[in-house]
């Protein structure tokens, strides 16, 4: 009948109704699911170009910290050379201030400080010391006669001698000119007379060359070992001294005990 057609009629539309209607829920979800992925990708991409920047900054950071480091390096290794340098300074003046050039003894300073030490201990440890004074006899001649550059190689020769002569625990030392001191711990009379012996047989038997000739040296010597009335170095090397100026007056190329 009729009636049953648009029953019919009807109940297709109201289907064809719900099913549009589920279709626009469908679109609206469609839609959520396009406007969160958009929404994912332009995160993705703000992550992608912040990524990116970090990368670049990081890049940089580590460049800058390896140029750093680089300097740091040339630093450390310039800090290493310049200790190096004042190492080296700081031995050459000690040699310098303690050594000197010409003869290879100590200078005047070193050694009288050295002898003070030891005169200290002798006295502390009731032990003997001698103290010898050498003087190169007539060394004002051979200047005359050779010039300043054969005393130098008399000087040069003498100083090598008492390295050879004086060994141990000696104090060899140059006071100036021609005149050199030895401070000789641990020894008596008798046995700082037998090394001043052989020293002055020494020097006697080898003569300098220089300039094509040869130079005779002889060396007078004044010898004192301490007392116990030596108050101290400057008053054994006094006696010393005297002992020295009486070797001369007997001829030089001797060795006087005090």
């Amino acid at each position: 009948s009729s009636f049953s057609l648009f029953e019919q009629e009807e109940a297709t539309l109201r289907e064809a109704e719900h099913m549009i209607g589920q279709l626009g829920g469908v679109a609206q979800g469609v839609q959520r699911l396009a406007d969160a992925y958009r929404q994912s990708y332009r995160e993705q991409r703000r992550m992608v170009r912040l990524s990116d920047r970090l990368q670049l900054d990081l890049q940089r950071a580590n460049q800058t910290l390896a140029a750093q480091a680089e300097e740091l390096r040339k630093l450390n290794a310039a800090l290493e050379q310049e200790a190096t340098r004042r190492e080296a300074l700081a031995r050459e003046l000690h040699r310098l201030a303690t050594v000197d050039g010409l003869t290879g003894a100590s200078t005047r300073r070193h050694a009288l400080e050295l002898g003070r030490d030891a005169f200290a201990r002798s006295v502390a440890a009731a032990t003997p010391l001698a103290v010898l004074l050498l003087d190169i006899d007539l060394f004002k001649s051979v200047n005359d006669r050779y010039g300043h550059a054969g005393g130098d190689a008399v000087l040069q020769a003498f100083g090598a001698q008492c390295a050879q002569s004086f060994t141990g625990e000696a104090i060899v030392g140059r006071l100036g000119g021609e005149e050199f001191v030895v401070v000789l711990p641990g020894c008596d009379v008798a046995a700082a007379e037998r090394l001043a012996e052989q020293h002055r047989s020494a020097v006697a038997s080898r003569e300098v060359a220089h300039g094509g000739t040869s130079i005779a040296v002889t060396v007078s010597t004044g010898l004192a070992v301490r007392r116990a009335d030596d108050a101290s170095l400057d008053r054994l090397m006094a006696r010393a001294d005297e002992a020295l100026y009486a070797a001369k007056h007997r001829g030089r190329n001797c060795v006087v005990a005090a």
